[in-house]
């Protein structure tokens, strides 16, 4: 009995590892980013950051986001979507002083990774923005929010959170 064990658990581990990836895959890439869906607490090293709505809009082609500071006066939305015409997610972040970010890029290994064009209206001139979302094990999602001003030879964390579901 115990040699069936061993393998048993193993072989298990593979099928339910290989489900969650066929589930992944087969995605509609209109579907691609539901997983930020939610009503978020935002943590950056276990202090409160701030709280995020994330929502469907526009018969489920939109996500619109609207954070809130926890400690400043600052807000900011922004709409993301899947553009089939060029087979990437746009997204459009404006904030309360009316600075923007103009992303695009892929669901790719897992995340989604998005990236500016050096003309958004954010940060220093001709900076580029990538902020990547993750999934994480739990539910919680993990973004990191990334600029350089060398054309990608170097890159600064600008942000670093843990998204955690309202209770």
């Amino acid at each position: 009995m115990k040699r069936l064990l061993l393998p048993l658990c193993i072989l298990l581990y593979f099928v339910s590892f290989s489900q969650e990836n066929v589930k992944t895959k087969n995605l509609s890439p209109q579907r691609q980013f539901d997983f930020w869906l939610g009503e978020w607490e935002v943590y950056t090293n276990d202090e409160l950051v701030g709280k995020n709505t994330v929502q469907l809009l526009q018969n489920g082609n939109v996500l619109q986001e609207n954070w809130v500071s926890e400690k400043e006066n600052f807000t900011g939305t922004s709409n993301s979507f899947y553009n089939s015409k060029i087979k990437k997610w746009q997204q459009i972040w404006v904030d309360k002083n009316g600075s923007n970010l103009l992303l695009k890029g892929f669901f790719e290994n897992e995340k989604m990774v998005l990236v500016s064009d050096p003309d958004s209206n954010m940060g220093e001139e001709n900076s580029i923005h990538k902020i990547s979302w993750i999934q994480l094990p739990n539910g919680d999602v993990k973004q990191i929010w990334e600029s350089t001003i060398d054309k990608g030879k170097n890159w600064s964390i600008q942000f670093e959170g843990i998204y955690k579901k309202k209770k």
